[in-house]
């Protein structure tokens, strides 16, 4: 008897969780149904409001969450912000507020501020945000409304940038419930709506298109597991900006002290001149580039790169140096030996910095 009592149990609990199954599939389906708006379809009776959630305890309510790029126009790297102008969609099934007479169309309606239950979200690492028009309302037959907002987000998020100017990102921006947890909510992304206008007003950067993921996990310093959503896009750095603007300039400064290679030893003072206007050069374009760098504790490909032409200019200058000390001396012989080496290994030297800073 006990074996037939197991047995029916069993069987009710494989028919509960294939019927919760086919609930949540016929939910996502409708949340990825297309919206059509109609400005005559009947809005939901405001005595259907309620500011209780629309599924039962133990059953969350899954919202729909899509994010259309409008615009994406600047990252910093000193800031390590970015800039972006989007729609924010979200999708949730109310069946209190359903209605067969709006037929295939969404009624577009005042938003219930205050008095429907609504889902309450938040970024993570929101620097600011600027609202533009009033939130759009829509709530079709099945019950299922869609509610829509276009901002403007500044979002910070830490990136690493020890291969810069050669560097590739991944910026994420992720969305939580602000008090709910995974009980109560879960996210579905909507492909539909998760995507990126064809023109956007970014420079210096190549943006690839966005892609969303929804998942659950832990808040820093909150119990409980709660819903995540996720949405990232790839960043590559147009590198060809700073090698023309950054490199070229510090090439040509390079370049000027190897001059110190070619002046006779009898012109000291022109030797230690150039030696010394080539260090000074390089010594202030570098303070003003401190302006422009990302502010970070470690060096990047670029720092390696600049730190190693300081210190061959800065052995021109010491060679123009030794030629002054030796001059005079028995050993002034040397100074001709070290201008032939010099004017061999210079360039091999300023090849071999290139090639530990952005080859290896």
């Amino acid at each position: 008897m006990k074996r037939v009592w197991v047995v029916i149990v069993l069987l009710a609990s494989a028919v509960h969780s294939a019927f919760g199954s086919d609930l949540r599939t016929d939910v996502i389906e409708d949340l990825d149904r297309e919206v059509a708006p109609r400005s005559g379809a009947p809005c939901p009776d405001s005595r259907a409001y309620s500011l209780t959630r629309p599924d039962p305890a133990g059953e969350p309510t899954v919202i729909g969450v899509g994010i259309f790029f409008q615009d994406v126009a600047s990252l910093s790297d000193v800031d390590q912000t970015l800039d972006a102008d989007i729609y924010v969609v979200a999708r949730w099934r109310d069946s209190r507020l359903a209605d067969p007479a709006r037929g295939d169309t969404s009624a577009d309606c005042p938003p219930p501020e205050g008095r429907l239950w609504m889902p309450a979200l938040e970024p993570e690492s929101l620097r600011s945000r600027q609202a533009f028009y009033p939130a759009r309302f829509l709530v079709d037959s099945r019950g299922v409304i869609t509610y829509a907002r276009r901002l403007w987000l500044k979002v910070s998020y830490p990136l690493d940038f020890r291969d810069f100017p050669i560097d590739r990102h991944r910026w994420t921006i992720t969305l939580w419930p602000v008090l709910s947890q995974a009980d109560e909510i879960l996210f579905h992304p909507l492909g539909r709506v998760t995507r990126m206008n064809d023109r956007v007003s970014i420079q210096g950067w190549r943006v690839g298109a966005p892609h969303a993921e929804a998942s659950t996990g832990s808040r820093v310093a909150r119990a409980g597991t709660f819903a995540r959503f996720d949405i990232w896009l790839d960043l590559e750095r147009d590198w060809s900006y700073h090698a023309w603007k950054l490199g070229l300039p510090l090439m040509l400064i390079a370049l000027m002290a190897y001059g110190v290679y070619f002046i006779p030893g009898t012109a000291v003072a022109q030797q230690i001149g150039l030696g010394m206007t080539s260090m000074l050069t390089l010594i202030a374009y570098m303070l003003t580039l401190g302006n422009t760098l990302p502010r970070i504790s470690y060096l990047t490909r670029a720092d390696r790169f600049f730190v190693g032409s300081a210190l061959v200019v800065f052995l021109g200058l010491v060679k123009a140096l030794l030629t002054a000390v030796l001059a005079q001396s028995p050993n002034a012989s040397l100074i001709a030996r070290a201008d032939r080496w010099g004017r061999l290994a210079y360039p091999i030297v300023m090849l071999a910095n290139f090639a530990l800073a952005f080859l290896l």
